[in-house]
């Protein structure tokens, strides 16, 4: 071996790398913070949007309960304000005892604005008894119906009702409705519009006439209606007994004893010729035909007489309602 073999370099084996191969990269990790980040930003960015142009509503429901309210659109509440863009929107609002309502408002580029809704309350629910029941109800001056009367519809507020039954006095009072459904309960006591009248006659058993209506016999009590009344008793045999009573409502009366005079007798008197003068125990009393009435059980002198005639004189009795008649000749 020559010097310049012993010069060379030693070749040491390696491992073998193709030189087309590409270099292998780790995958890349995605960076959802990124996205994150942004999404967050995006929502910063519309919402600051939002607050630097939205405006502030004030929404007062007038009700006596509490109310729910909502608006159409975007809407953020802050208590009873809720911050929205200019432009048109409806408002909703519903209370226990309340209409619903449906309101359209415009918010404006004023900075802060209020509206009021005014809730519609609903009807009351009246119930009415009388005593006696049957009563007529009539409410400002419309029928309601008789007592009694259960759960009947009327708006919140004064209102007049007017009660009225046969033989009892009208009774009107003023009825302050709550409303809202709430039930509310009406008692009333009709006052009689008549009085207890004690009626008697001597002799007992007359027929009681009222206004021309049989209403008994005495003895009897009856309920009188009140005003201004006519009386008259009545019995075989007897004369008429007639008064006027005046009747007020609520107040008994007892009349004293009626004592029935005997009815008089009639004599009906003609004579031939007619035209003859009449008297009757020395009074005139008429020409012929006419008919005399007489007091029963008692002689009465009559005498009739017509110039160019001779004249006639008698005496007449009759009993008790008797009848009779006469042509004198």
């Amino acid at each position: 071996m020559t010097p310049a073999d012993n010069n060379s370099a030693v070749i040491e084996p390696s491992a073998f790398t193709p030189l087309n191969s590409e270099e292998q990269k780790p995958p890349q990790p995605a960076n959802s913070r990124r996205w994150l980040l942004g999404a967050c930003a995006l929502v910063f960015a519309v919402l600051m949007i939002f607050l630097l142009s939205a405006r502030s509503l004030q929404i007062v429901v007038i009700a006596a309960t509490p109310a729910e309210v909502s608006v159409s659109g975007l809407a953020l509440p802050f208590g009873k304000r809720y911050l929205l863009r200019p432009g048109s929107y409806t408002i909703r609002a519903s209370a226990e005892g309340y209409q619903p309502s449906e309101t359209s408002v415009t918010v404006t580029d004023k900075d802060s604005q209020t509206v009021e809704v005014a809730l519609k309350i609903l009807p009351g629910l009246i119930s009415i008894d009388t005593q006696p029941p049957g009563a007529s109800v009539r409410i400002d001056g419309e029928t309601a119906g008789h007592t009694p009367l259960l759960d009947l519809p009327v708006d919140a507020g004064e209102h007049s009702v007017l009660v009225e039954a046969e033989r009892y006095l009208p009774l009107e009072q003023v009825l302050q409705v709550t409303g809202r459904q709430i039930k509310q309960q009406l008692s009333l006591e009709l006052a009689p519009a008549w009085a207890e009248v004690s009626i008697n006659s001597q002799p007992p058993g007359a027929s009681i006439l009222v206004d021309g209506e049989v209403l008994a016999t005495t003895p009897a009590t009856l309920e009188l209606i009140q005003g201004e009344r006519q009386l008259i008793l009545q019995l075989p045999g007897f004369a008429d007994a007639q008064q006027s009573l005046e009747v007020v409502a609520g107040e008994p009366m007892a009349l004293d004893t009626v004592v029935l005079q005997p009815a008089a007798g009639v004599l009906e008197l003609a004579s031939v010729p007619s035209g003859a003068n009449v008297t009757l125990d020395g009074e005139f009393h008429g020409q012929t035909p006419l008919a005399l009435e007489l007091s029963p059980g008692k002689a009465h002198q009559l005498a009739v007489f017509k110039p160019g005639y001779r004249r006639h004189t008698g005496t007449v009795k009759l009993p008790a309602a008797g009848r009779d008649s006469q042509t004198i000749k």
